[in-house]
């Protein structure tokens, strides 16, 4: 995962577990604490809806379609502050 992500020019955030006996690699911790704090926050958003809890439709297309248009709203309410 981490080759894949370098490839793409992204730098990962994602501390070691130390009991796996290898060395960490250095990452930022300000910004695993912000990204992480931020991905809480949606996933606790979306636990909220209870159409998306629940899964009330049938299709997975369009359980997917109700999962996107969520991140969308979440994107526009607090991503560029359209919808505030």
């Amino acid at each position: 995962m981490r080759n894949e992500l370098s490839s793409m020019g992204v730098e990962p955030n994602i501390p070691l577990n130390p009991r796996r006996g290898r060395r960490p690699k250095p990452y930022n911790v300000d910004a695993y604490r912000k990204m992480r704090s931020a991905v809480e926050r949606f996933f606790t958003w979306i636990k909220t809806l209870r159409r998306i809890t629940v899964r009330y439709e049938r299709l997975s297309t369009t359980y997917t379609a109700l999962v996107k248009i969520a991140c969308i709203i979440t994107h526009l309410r607090y991503g560029n502050g359209i919808l505030r």
